[in-house]
């Protein structure tokens, strides 16, 4: 996935030298690189586990705006795919009966891109199939959403906030800017022990 960062960062500074108003231009050709690269075929990728959405729910507690009570997490897949769709039952069927954060509990609901207009989550999880639509899955969600996926990539992009993995070791990169765009921000001393971009 390296490579997948470092070629994206060639293509963006390469872009980055033209006029101002190529600036949205190159970003946009970063960011479709990373996702493209990312989704060659023989690239590793898994789906989300039982453990990275501990994780998950674990830094949801860090946000400076936490949630409490009963709180609804969006499990999003394409409504054309299949296995997305499948992916997202078997993530949804494991938070069980809830995953505690903080002073919440997180349930799982599986939800398609062309629904999640209008709908109420506190974070959406994009499953595998769901990566290259990334941007319009935060887009649809609106502001105050955190917007989670297992691959780094588009975090390092920019149009995904937080990034976690339980395995091999616990990782878990922000990126700060798509985070404040959307009015979210983690508590000062969580974002000592994280990586952010």
């Amino acid at each position: 996935m390296g490579a997948a960062v470092d070629i994206a960062r060639r293509v963006q500074g390469g872009l980055g030298r033209t006029k101002v108003f190529s600036r949205s231009l190159s970003r946009r050709c970063a960011c479709q690189c990373l996702v493209m690269l990312l989704l060659l075929p023989g690239m590793p990728r898994a789906e989300a586990s039982m453990r990275d959405m501990t994780v998950m729910a674990r830094a949801m507690a860090f946000l400076e705006t936490p949630p409490s009570g009963l709180a609804v997490v969006g499990i999003v897949f394409p409504r054309a795919s299949e296995e997305g769709q499948r992916e997202a039952n078997r993530l949804a069927a494991a938070f069980g009966d809830g995953l505690r954060s903080g002073r919440a509990i997180l349930v799982g609901r599986p939800v398609s891109i062309e629904d999640l207009s209008g709908q109420r989550f506190v974070a959406v999880l994009l499953t595998t199939a769901a990566l290259p639509y990334a941007r319009e899955a935060a887009a649809l969600a609106g502001q105050g959403v955190l917007t989670v996926a297992t691959e780094r990539a588009p975090v390092d992009a920019g149009v995904v906030m937080l990034a976690v993995r339980a395995a091999p070791q616990v990782e878990i990169i922000a990126n700060r800017a798509a985070a404040a765009a959307a009015g979210i921000r983690f508590a000062t001393a969580f974002r000592m022990l994280i990586q952010e971009r």
